[in-house]
């Protein structure tokens, strides 16, 4: 499942996921709107993931691990860390409602 955005750049509109928006550094009109996302996904994944489902989101989009690697590192089937990553994500956006 993909995060994607849409956001205005410098001469038209652009769609990225979520993730590669907020580590984008080449458009720097966004800047205050990457901020802004930045402190609500911190807020996010601060106040409304299970530490489980920190723990694999961080494992797989920030430190760029492999799920089989996120479960043998966790010791849990990766079925389930599928799942994680879902609620998890699915957790974020409906906090992104906010943006």
């Amino acid at each position: 499942m993909r995060t994607v955005i849409r956001y205005i750049g410098e001469s038209e509109e652009k769609e990225m996921s979520l993730f590669a928006f907020l580590n984008n550094r080449e458009d720097g009109d966004n800047d205050r709107q990457r901020s802004r996302m930045k402190r609500i996904l911190k807020l996010a994944m601060e106040n409304e993931l299970t530490q489980r489902q920190k723990d694999c989101i961080n494992m797989k989009f920030y430190s760029g691990m492999k799920v089989c690697e996120i479960a043998d590192r966790l010791n849990i089937k990766t079925a389930t860390v599928y799942k994680h990553i879902r609620k998890g994500i699915a957790a974020i956006k409906h906090c992104s409602i906010y943006l």
